[in-house]
C-alpha cells in the first residue's frame, strides 16, 4: 500500500508539475487599440502603438512581429539618458506581466515599421502578426490615423444627453509632446516636440544612420514651415546635446499642420535634408 501511494503521489507531482510549466493560451494575451499613424510619400518607417493585456497568470513575452506592409517589424524601447530621449531595439523581447496591461504609445515604447512597402494611409488597417514566448502568435489590425493622431479612434457610449455647447468647459491646450519618425535614404531621425501646442516649442532630435546606429553629425537646422496660414519659414541652428542628439528651440505662432524639416551636414561638402508633418494643437 505504501509503494502504491508513493507512485500515486509522483504522477500527481508530476502532472501538477506539467501543469504549472505549461505554455499560456493565446486568449491569456488580448491586443487592443492598435493603431499607427499615416505617413508622408516616401516614408519607410512608421510607429505602432498598442495595449497587450496578459490575463494568465505567468508572465509572458512579445518577442518578434511581422507584417507584410514592412520589410521588418521591430520592438523599441524609448528611455531618458541625461536627459535625451534614446530608442533601442529590445532583442530580447517586451516582459508582459500576468494579470497586467502594457501600453505601447508614442514617445515610449512601440513597435516599428521599418522598410515600409507604401505609405501608410488614414483609414487603412495594417495586419500584423505578434509572436509571444507562451501565447505563441497573435494577429491584430493596426488601424491608421491622421498624421498627427493622439491615439485609435474610440466611440463611447453615453446614456446621458451631451452638454450645450455653450456649458461645455473649453479644452485645455495639450503638454504632451508629440513624436515622429523622419527616415531618408542615408539618415533616420526620432523627432520630439514639447509641448505639443502653439507657442514655444523644443525640438529634440535623435539621429541614425541607415542600419539604425547612432549617428553624429557637423551640424543641424530645424525648419519650421506653415504655407496653409501664410507663415514664413523660421529656421535655427540646433545645439548638440550628445553625439547624436540636437536641441533647438523655436515658436509655433498657430494649430495645425506644420512641416519640420531637418537639415543635416554629414560632413563637409555633404548635406542630407528631410522633413516631415507634425501637428501643433
Amino acid at each position: 500500500m505504501l509503494y502504491r501511494f508513493s507512485k500515486i503521489a509522483l504522477i500527481a507531482a508530476a502532472l501538477t508539475t506539467f501543469v504549472g510549466s505549461s505554455p499560456a493560451a493565446a486568449h491569456d494575451i488580448v491586443v487592443k487599440q492598435a493603431w499607427s499613424r499615416a505617413t508622408p510619400k516616401g516614408a519607410k518607417v512608421a510607429g505602432g502603438y498598442l495595449s497587450i493585456e496578459n490575463r494568465g497568470i505567468q508572465p509572458d513575452r512579445l518577442l518578434s512581429a511581422s507584417s507584410n506592409a514592412a520589410a521588418k517589424v521591430e520592438i523599441h524601447q524609448m528611455g531618458l539618458q541625461d536627459g535625451i530621449m534614446t530608442m533601442r531595439a529590445l532583442d530580447d523581447g517586451l516582459v508582459i506581466p500576468p494579470d497586467a496591461t502594457v501600453t505601447l504609445a508614442p514617445g515610449g515604447d512601440h513597435v516599428m515599421f521599418v522598410g515600409l512597402i507604401a505609405p501608410f494611409e488614414e483609414g487603412q488597417r495594417i495586419p500584423v502578426s505578434l509572436n509571444f514566448e507562451r501565447a505563441g502568435k497573435v494577429d491584430a489590425s493596426f488601424e491608421v490615423g491622421s498624421v498627427g493622431a493622439k491615439g485609435p479612434r474610440l466611440q463611447v457610449a453615453s446614456t446621458e444627453p451631451a452638454a450645450p455647447a455653450a456649458s461645455r468647459a473649453p479644452a485645455a491646450a495639450t503638454e504632451e509632446p508629440f513624436f515622429t519618425h523622419i527616415c531618408g535614404t542615408r539618415v533616420m531621425a526620432n523627432v520630439t516636440v514639447s509641448p505639443g501646442r502653439s507657442g514655444p516649442i523644443e525640438v529634440l532630435v535623435q539621429l541614425e544612420d541607415g542600419d539604425e546606429k547612432p549617428l553624429a553629425v557637423d551640424a543641424l537646422a530645424v525648419t519650421l514651415s506653415n504655407p496653409d496660414k501664410n507663415i514664413a519659414p523660421v529656421t535655427a541652428a540646433a545645439e548638440r546635446v550628445a553625439a547624436d542628439s540636437w536641441r533647438v528651440r523655436l515658436t509655433a505662432a498657430a494649430s495645425g499642420r506644420w512641416s519640420l524639416s531637418l537639415g543635416i551636414d554629414l560632413a563637409k561638402d555633404d548635406r542630407v535634408d528631410i522633413a516631415a508633418p507634425i501637428l501643433i494643437e
